[in-house]
């Protein structure tokens, strides 16, 4: 019986595809070369792991096919060590166990910063193969180079801040789904010095929340936001949605500064929106349910943001009196390529339809999640795909091109 452990196409020596095989069957290797070979790459079989990652180590290849059912170190395993060397070869996943599992093993891909070329259901035909490998062949390579390390802003950097206005809004764009045209914009805070982002919100939102800032920050925002609506949208019915922690619910102060804001800049409340992120679970005790109740009372309206991700979900929704679910980004995503994904969005629009709430779809990044949300129902939607968080003046030239 022929030695199949390394087993080099021959034919395309000088190929840019270079299709590195790793499976335990022989036959499926083989025949997997040879399709490869068809289409102009040279390719590798590998039997066993040792000789696969000592191949990705020295060959350098531009696409990796990996059986994910394999004896002794499973396909899992395979893209974590995969991850962790760093590999920026374009992976194609094959397999005949159920699609379902296909597509979990597409997320770890991802988790893991491995770029993806798709998957393929076992027997798959050298057409498909040949799709995928042109596919990836065309997608730009991308490199990530480290940054400097920065020092973590202090309590009293963040104060500075604040009182310098140093940190102001951003606004991205919401459209309908329906005919895209403008709802409103998300007003998200940054921290900028001389048009320079100094840190992110991952970074200097928590730290706030962890030194009491929290509703200064939100009120700065908040001021900011209102009057450049009212200032440059006075008569338009475009909203803006302000985030709010959770941790500023205890009490009314938040939710009385916005309403007096609103009057000071000739905002009407029912084009406010107040996003409450989920995962800052908001417990339903009568406080917060007397904040939140007032916020409704006020006009307002309350969205419960990156639903889907946090752990008292349907207990926050039977509640509290939220009017919009924002459909969390994870779950949008993965719109297009998982099957359990378009059941979950579909399921919350579902259930928002008949709550009497609208939903909304963060993170859309391409046309393809955008018309699948709109076939779905969803009401609105935002992302890359729309607009990037834009400067008060680009947001503004934004809207007039919209």
């Amino acid at each position: 019986m022929p030695d199949y452990s390394s087993v080099p196409q021959a034919g395309h020596p000088g190929s840019a595809l270079r299709l590195l095989i790793l499976d335990d069957d022989p036959l499926v290797g083989d025949t997997v070369r040879i399709m490869a070979g068809s289409v102009g790459a040279s390719a590798f079989y590998c039997r066993t792991a040792a000789d696969f990652f000592k191949r990705v180590a020295e060959w350098a290849p531009s696409h990796i096919l990996l059986d994910l059912v394999m004896p002794g170190l499973d396909g899992v395993e395979v893209i974590q060590r995969l991850g962790e060397m760093g590999c920026e070869a374009k992976l194609i996943i094959v397999s005949g166990v159920d699609r379902r599992v296909l597509d979990a093993a597409q997320r770890s891909a991802r988790l893991h910063r491995l770029s993806l070329a798709g998957a393929l259901s076992k027997p798959f035909s050298r057409s498909a193969l040949a799709t995928l490998l042109e596919v990836g062949c065309a997608a730009p390579q991308f490199h990530l180079v480290p940054a400097e390390p920065r020092p973590t802003p202090s309590s009293r950097d963040l104060k500075h801040a604040l009182e310098h206005g140093e940190i102001g809004p951003v606004f991205q764009p919401k459209v309908r789904c329906s005919d895209g045209s403008l709802v409103g914009y998300e007003a998200l805070a940054r921290w900028t010095r001389a048009e320079i982002n100094l840190w992110s919100p991952d970074t200097f939102v928590p730290l706030a929340e962890q030194t009491g800032q929290a509703a200064r920050l939100t009120e700065v925002i908040a001021d900011r936001s209102l009057q450049w609506l009212g200032s440059n949208f006075p008569s338009a019915p475009h909203s803006v949605a302000i985030n709010v922690p959770a941790q500023c619910l205890k009490d009314d102060q938040i939710i009385r500064f916005i309403g007096r804001t609103c009057s000071q800049y000739g905002v009407t409340p029912d084009r406010v929106v107040l996003e409450v992120t989920e995962s800052g679970a908001v417990e339903p005790d009568s406080a917060a349910l007397d904040v939140l109740t007032r916020v409704r009372l006020m006009g307002m309206k309350l969205s419960i943001d990156d639903f889907g991700v946090g752990y008292s979900s349907l207990v926050q929704l039977a509640r509290m009196p939220f009017s919009e679910i924002k459909i969390d980004r994870s779950f949008v995503a993965e719109l297009c390529h998982s099957c359990e994904a378009q059941a979950i969005v579909a399921g919350i629009i579902g259930m928002s339809n008949g709550l009497g709430m609208t939903t909304v779809a963060e993170g859309v990044e391409d046309l393809d999640t955008y018309m699948r949300l709109r076939e779905l129902g969803c009401d609105a939607a935002q992302g890359y795909f729309i607009g990037r968080p834009m400067a008060a003046p680009l947001a503004l030239a934004w809207s007039d091109s919209a």
